[in-house]
């Protein structure tokens, strides 16, 4: 996994003045990565040109705007046109002289009210935009000249788009209004919360880190205890599947899976297929409903009105329904066998019978809700509003989804959250601490987007914790087993076709 960082000037200072660095040579070799990343897509680009191809930079006011004058500077040659879109007046002294050295050396500068004229006479050439306006120090909405500008580049679809260190309209926490559509992102010294909220997905491209002077990480060392990572993004690498490395077991050794099941029965029959093909030793569909079931059974799932008595971890809400009853005997039964683990989605997050798991044992749940259940839970536990904003659409969450989850696992420790999105986020914070851990799996498809994908989630998570898993280590494997089984399915269909049947069977080729 990778560290992510909400704010890396700490670290900058700290490179700055434990290595002697100045903050002119950081930002020469932060264009000179930004060059390199032109000069290889034009490498690549084999489109026709009237008379040669042509880049475009979009250079701000401040230092961002200075790494912009600089890819333009760095960039000029024969080969082909530069161009610099002064985007605001230059008003840091680094942005000053980079664009002084710019001009010097030839680089054509335009104001933005000539943008749409060069972009037109241009339209066949232009091959590169390079996003400069603002980096990760932007706060607040975007200035109106800064918003035409992206707006007027954003209609360009013919153009390569490259962003220096964020998208121009991305704050800190990956919030955006009007913001520049990149390919590709070099952002630099270290990843950025921002490049991953959900919003943020379609908006970045292919990210990568650029070294400012030093190597990655001493760039993330140099400013530990001041500036800690404040979450860790997720890598394939990071999953760990339930080998099976002894022999001499049976059924039993690998657990025994409860799938709750209530009003829409299909979800708890997906959810125990889940679970049954990543590894569960047996697993059983419980319902207290007198025709249950009311159809047949896949034959690799047992049906009971009880829990059985060997019952180690217990799957509640999928489909399970939102009346009190639904869930207050499991919720009961959960209470007086703190030993046995559960996975708890869908549903269960509109009943108060969830308070009193998360008050009386907290430990060994596994919370997996898409931000409309969240927003519900949150209710629930009178955290609807933060900062003094009343949270009222599903879209509140994703906005706030980091300083949610972190108030949610502090308030509530022992718990392990896993918050589905675009890029989902694992939080827990363990008992007796205060620091909350987050983990971000950016690995999803689209192709998840289907009814049946979360049940298929929470049958995977439920058998790993079957299995003897930690809560979190169960949370982060399932999640990336998840998006892999999905990629791995897409190979031999189209991503809009993917079914939750096909999620199953792709499990077992992991």
């Amino acid at each position: 996994m990778q560290n992510i960082f909400l704010d890396t000037r700490k670290n900058d200072q700290a490179v700055r003045e434990k290595y002697g660095l100045t903050e002119d040579i950081m930002m020469e070799d932060a264009a000179s990565a930004v060059c390199q990343a032109v000069l290889r897509r034009l490498s690549q680009d084999s489109s026709p040109c009237l008379a040669r191809p042509a880049v475009l930079v979009l250079a701000g006011s401040g230092n961002n705007g200075a790494d912009g004058y600089a890819v333009a500077r760095q960039l000029m040659s024969s080969d082909f046109a530069v161009v610099a879109c002064a985007v605001g007046e230059a008003n840091s002294s680094l942005c000053k002289e980079q664009k002084s050295r710019a001009e010097k050396i030839g680089v054509r500068i335009i104001a933005p009210e000539e943008l749409d004229a060069y972009m037109e006479e241009s339209s066949i050439d232009l091959k590169v935009i390079v996003d400069c306006i603002y980096g990760s120090g932007f706060r607040g909405s975007l200035p109106a000249v800064a918003r035409a500008v992206i707006l007027s580049v954003n209609n360009n679809t013919d153009a390569y788009k490259i962003a220096c260190d964020l998208p121009t309209g991305l704050d800190q926490w990956g919030r955006c209004g009007s913001v520049f559509h990149a390919d590709e992102t070099i952002t630099m010294g270290a990843l950025k919360i921002a490049l991953f909220s959900d919003k943020a997905k379609d908006e970045c491209g292919v990210v990568s880190v650029c070294p400012l002077g030093i190597s990655r990480d001493n760039f993330e060392r140099a400013g530990l205890g001041e500036a800690v990572p404040n979450a860790y993004l997720l890598e394939e690498k990071d999953m760990e599947l339930p080998y099976r490395k002894k022999q001499n077991v049976n059924k039993g050794s690998f657990g025994h899976v409860a799938v709750c099941s209530g009003q829409k029965i299909g979800a708890s029959v997906l959810a125990g297929q889940a679970a049954f093909a990543f590894g569960a030793g047996l697993v059983t569909l419980v319902s207290e409903a007198e025709d249950f079931p009311s159809f047949p059974l896949p034959y690799s799932l047992m049906s009971s009105h009880s829990l059985p008595a060997a019952t180690k971890t217990l799957a509640l809400g999928m489909g399970l329904g939102r009346r009190s009853l639904d869930s207050q005997a499991y919720t009961s039964y959960l209470l007086q066998n703190p030993s046995v683990t559960a996975v708890l989605d869908a549903d269960v997050f509109y009943n108060e019978d969830i308070l009193r798991l998360l008050s009386h044992r907290p430990e060994g749940l596994l919370l997996t809700p898409h931000p409309k259940e969240f927003l519900s839970l949150l209710s629930l536990c009178d955290m609807d509003s933060l900062n003094g904003v009343k949270l009222s659409k599903p879209s509140d969450v994703v906005d706030m989804r980091l300083e949610l989850v972190s108030s949610f696992c502090r308030k509530y420790p022992g718990v392990v959250l896993l918050l589905k999105g675009a890029n989902s986020v694992i939080a827990s914070c363990p008992m007796g601490q205060d620091k909350v851990e987050i983990f971000i799996n950016a690995t999803g498809t689209a192709a998840l987007a289907k009814a049946g994908s979360g049940d298929v989630l929470s049958g995977l998570a439920a058998a790993l914790l079957a299995q003897g898993y930690e809560p979190l280590k169960a949370a982060i494997t399932a999640s990336l087993a998840h998006s892999a089984a999905a990629k791995s399915a897409c190979r031999d269909k189209s991503e809009w076709s993917l079914g939750p049947e096909d999620l199953i069977r792709a499990v077992g080729s992991l």
